[in-house]
């Protein structure tokens, strides 16, 4: 009787230590990197709709509960509500793509539990794919895909705009609007973002990692949702890739409103 006495305080004590670990009360909740915006870019730029459910006309909201640890991981991830096998098993998937800002309590990023909704609706599916350009996601036949998910810093190959650095930096400077607020108020800087390359070459979790005022970070996230890259390769392997970019914003006599220019 003793030892059952022991063993289950020892239980209730290990539950009590994992249970203080997760706040259930916080300063400000967790959020995707991006916030809404990139969610929603990022599901309708990487969903690729289950055949089966599609051929039914099938939707509905999958919930995806998991903990979001302090240290921006997500762990005990899985499907609070169901909507079918082919559906949740998509939107399990499409979770693997987000990165993740803590909760802040007390000024201390703190672990906590948080859910998402993946919204799927055939009829929707075909406007997303016209507004993105295909239907399934194509990959580039040089290289194989590394589908495990798995973020690299350093490759074998750096991810490159498409048409190459140069053109990278005359596209930049062609296509940015100088925010009129920051004009106004003389603001100047730099904006660091942050993004990744996924294996296809589309982007996700667009953020800023330097933020400058005045709708700067604004437009550097715009004109960085405008360009389109080649991948990083390790090995013989497409692979995600972690990327940052600085936009200049430099007030000077020869500054010209671009707000007509195009991606060419």
């Amino acid at each position: 009787m003793k030892k059952l006495l022991l063993t289950s305080v020892f239980v209730l004590t290990l539950i009590l230590s994992i249970q203080s670990q997760i706040s259930y009360s916080v300063d400000a909740f967790p959020t995707n990197v991006g916030g809404k915006t990139e969610f929603k870019r990022i599901f309708e730029s990487q969903l690729v709709y289950p055949a089966a459910a599609l051929a039914k006309k099938q939707g509905g909201k999958v919930e995806v509960v998991f903990v979001l640890n302090s240290d921006s991981s997500a762990t005990d991830v899985k499907v609070a509500v169901s909507v079918s096998p082919e559906l949740d098993q998509e939107a399990l998937r499409l979770f693997k793509y987000y990165q993740w800002v803590p909760a802040v309590k007390d000024g201390k990023l703190v672990s906590s539990k948080w859910s998402v909704w993946f919204e799927f609706d055939p009829e929707k599916y075909a406007k997303i794919c016209k507004k993105r350009g295909y239907q399934a996601v194509v990959y580039d036949k040089e290289f194989k895909v590394d589908s495990t998910f798995k973020l690299y810093k350093i490759v074998d190959q750096m991810p490159v705009y498409y048409k190459g650095n140069y053109a990278l930096q005359d596209f930049l400077k062609e296509n940015l609007e100088y925010p009129r607020q920051a004009q106004m108020a003389n603001i100047q800087g730099t904006v660091v973002v942050r993004f990744i390359v996924e294996p296809n070459g589309t982007l996700s979790n667009i953020g800023i990692e330097k933020s400058v005022g005045g709708g700067c970070n604004e437009e550097a996230i715009r004109l960085v949702e405008m360009t389109k890259w080649r991948a990083g390769v390790v090995g013989d392997r497409w692979v995600r890739t972690q990327m940052t970019l600085p936009i200049y914003f430099m007030l000077n006599e020869d500054f010209k409103d671009n707000s007509g220019s195009e991606q060419k």
